[in-house]
């Protein structure tokens, strides 16, 4: 079977941390020559630069017309549907550069659009001040679902764990940006330009990246280097079109 194109993440697809995986480099030269490979990451973490300069610097040529980040398509989702907006953050530098650069304002006050993601400085106050917003009547905007990512040293709490605590809090369910929301399907399929079943995505995450695959209509590849074991493949009722040890 042959593809026009690729979507393939990018923790526990390419690298682990800062640790690139055995053949990812020398696979991704291999998919270009087939057809066009975009990134497409839940982490919010870093801005598509700091991206770039990551897989760069792990031997990966690469643009930032390449990588789609949720926190990217989040802040093309608020600028579509609400204009510029006054943005509280609950994220890291990432999120927050790439909301600024699509013109948004990152406020502590009178706020219109609430944003989560991965924050590894999360505390009470920060939830606190996000449930009171969202009450007053602020979007309640999610960049991820991911309960968990796989670092060096095992699996952490990911974006999904905070935006969960936010809607106890606040009372109010997050519209969901990332993986697996048709909000960034749409956006890939548009500047894919291609057909879904000419499509491969390639992801270590079942009820994401593949349910993603999975609810755009493309074919769908699930690699056991990241957060996904063969049992859980097993028993679980999403399945991939392949099983891969590695890319």
């Amino acid at each position: 079977m042959t593809f026009k194109a690729f979507v393939v993440d990018l923790d526990g697809v390419i690298y682990v941390g800062d640790r690139l995986l055995p053949g990812a480099r020398e696979k991704i030269q291999k998919l270009r020559r087939q057809g066009r490979v975009i990134f497409l990451t839940n982490n919010s973490t870093k801005s598509r630069k700091a991206y770039v300069d990551k897989l760069l610097g792990l031997g990966i040529d690469v643009s930032e017309y390449d990588i789609f980040t949720s926190g990217y398509v989040s802040a093309l989702y608020i600028k579509e549907k609400l204009g510029i907006a006054k943005v509280f953050v609950v994220g890291e530098e990432g999120l927050k550069k790439e909301l600024e650069m699509m013109g948004h304002e990152i406020c502590f006050r009178d706020c219109n659009v609430v944003i989560t993601g991965l924050d590894r400085d999360f505390n009470y106050s920060k939830m606190a001040m996000a449930s009171r917003f969202i009450r007053e009547g602020a979007e309640f905007i999610a960049t991820s679902p991911d309960a968990t990512f796989i670092t060096e040293r095992g699996f952490m709490p990911g974006g999904g764990a905070i935006v969960k605590a936010i809607e106890v809090a606040s009372g109010k369910n997050a519209i969901v940006v990332g993986k697996p929301s048709k909000i960034i399907g749409k956006l890939i399929m548009k500047e894919l330009g291609v057909k879904p079943d000419e499509i491969l995505l390639i992801g270590d995450r079942l009820e994401t990246d593949i349910a993603f695959g999975k609810a755009m209509r493309m074919k769908t590849a699930l690699v056991l280097t990241g957060v996904t074991t063969e049992d859980e493949v097993r028993n679980s009722k999403i399945k991939p079109d392949f099983v891969l040890d590695r890319l």
